[in-house]
């Protein structure tokens, strides 16, 4: 009789043998150590089949697409494998969590935080700008204008009054403008959300502009006029800021995409179907593995910790 083998176990080992693979410390006795592993049995080598198309799937994520996008090797070479490419990917994380290396934007950009990282930021007109994690922006004053370019991330505005200089937030090529407000802008790839906590904000995004008022929330996306405002606890704007995650019936998906800020490398659901369950929860910012954990016992998944890789599995 054959012990009976968990494929989620198998499946760990494999991506914990690519990570190491592609390391750069990895040597010809590594190389042909996976091959062995995988030809020990069919679940091994469908173990390895499934963790090379997770990795490949990599490629994909925000995070991901931030680096392999500039990889002239992936240019030279666009037939290689997807799998690859993924791993390429994750490497990069491994540089961007060891301090080696930054995301385009960080290129260009005045003020970065890290993963798990937040800032205050106290601008020349005594505006104040609270970075929250992973986020990435620029700040540029004239006589005429106050401007901020948001180029990923989120960040809590609490604006000083100066009507003759408008204040104005760019991301995503629109323009969120206020006068003395409180507001948060959140961009994840092409989509922007803002909320108003104080005063009013004017939304520019496609050719049209929305005013919203204290108490609501609009999103708009690259190049797409901004959606119609909707009610929003300003008790609830950026809580994050304070030091609390809260989830109301939140989709699994932007959970996942919050903690994700708070976790160094890529929190990947692999079952995109369970992505618009419903989550409600009070979390601490500073604390987000325990979030995942809760997550683990209270909903049917899985959450496996690699090196600088979380993956959320449905347990069955």
């Amino acid at each position: 009789m054959t012990d009976t083998v968990d494929p989620f176990e198998l499946e760990d080992q494999a991506i914990e043998m690519l990570v190491h693979l592609q390391s750069g410390r990895a040597t010809a006795a590594d190389h042909l150590a996976y091959e062995r592993w995988c030809q020990r049995s069919e679940a091994h080598a469908l173990a390895a089949r499934k963790s090379e198309a997770l990795w490949g799937a990599f490629a994909h994520t925000p995070k991901a697409q931030q680096f392999v996008a500039l990889s002239p090797r992936k240019r030279r070479r666009p037939a290689r494998a997807l799998w690859a490419v993924g791993l390429a990917a994750c490497l990069a994380l491994v540089m961007i969590s060891a301090g080696l290396l930054r995301p385009w934007s960080a290129l260009y950009a005045d003020q970065v935080t890290d993963a798990g990282e937040r800032r205050e930021v106290r601008l020349q007109d005594g505006s104040v700008v609270w970075m929250n994690a992973d986020t990435v922006l620029s700040v540029g004053y004239s006589q005429n204008r106050r401007g901020i370019t948001l180029y990923q991330g989120e960040a809590l505005f609490e604006v000083a009054k100066d009507p003759s200089r408008p204040f104005i937030v760019h991301a995503a090529q629109g323009d969120v403008q206020a006068v003395g407000t409180r507001f948060d802008v959140n961009q994840r790839g092409d989509e922007v959300t803002v909320q108003v906590s104080e005063g009013i904000v004017q939304l520019s995004s496609g050719g049209q502009s929305l005013r919203l008022p204290a108490g609501q929330s609009s999103a708009y996306r690259r190049g797409v006029a901004p959606q119609p405002g909707k009610a929003v606890d300003v008790q609830n704007v950026a809580t994050w800021q304070r030091g609390k995650l809260i989830f109301n019936a939140r989709p699994l998906g932007d959970v996942l995409a919050e903690l994700d800020r708070y976790i160094p490398g890529i929190v990947y659901l692999t079952d995109k179907t369970l992505a618009a369950r419903r989550i409600s929860g009070i979390f601490e910012v500073d604390d987000p593995q325990a979030a995942l954990a809760v997550l683990g016992q209270t909903q049917p998944l899985r959450i496996t910790r690699l090196p600088l890789i979380t993956l959320v599995r449905p347990k069955d």
